[in-house]
């Protein structure tokens, strides 16, 4: 769920903070940045908007994986599908380009291998979660207590 907040909701937290702040530009609550002093940790800066806005977007976001029994394999779709390109692919190969590594040596061939694994181990994650969204959404039946 971390990873999948991270990635995700960090660009839907940042669009609608950035809305709402072009929209109510006087707004206090929105804009204004509050000293909170925490005992032992020090003062820190606070938006009360942002807090507010993650919470609650936090507990909808729970609420719905507590309605549909088979949320988490739908999240294990997710995590599969965007863990390979975001996580090995992309930082290998800009890795590669910025070093101007030479094609064929010896670090290029085993990050080529590990980049080919970890493709591997996304498809046959994917699969899984696409066979636990088919299993759940069989025995599924919305407004029944499951046994």
């Amino acid at each position: 769920m971390v990873f999948f907040c991270q990635v995700f909701c960090q660009p839907i937290f940042g669009f609608v903070e950035n809305w709402s702040k072009e929209r109510w530009p006087n707004s206090q609550f929105v804009n204004g940045e509050h000293a909170v002093n925490f005992p032992l940790c020090g003062t820190f800066s606070v938006n009360f908007f942002r807090v507010v806005w993650r919470t609650t977007y936090v507990v909808i976001t729970a609420l719905i994986a507590m309605l549909f029994p088979f949320f988490n394999d739908f999240l294990g779709l997710i995590g599969s599908l965007s863990f390979w390109p975001l996580t090995v692919y992309f930082p290998i190969e800009m890795y590669i380009k910025q070093s101007n590594m030479q094609k064929f040596s010896f670090t290029w061939t085993w990050l080529k291998i590990l980049s080919w694994v970890c493709l591997i181990v996304s498809i046959i994650s994917a699969a899984g979660s696409i066979q636990g969204l088919a299993q759940d959404l069989k025995k599924y039946q919305p407004f029944k207590a499951q046994q």
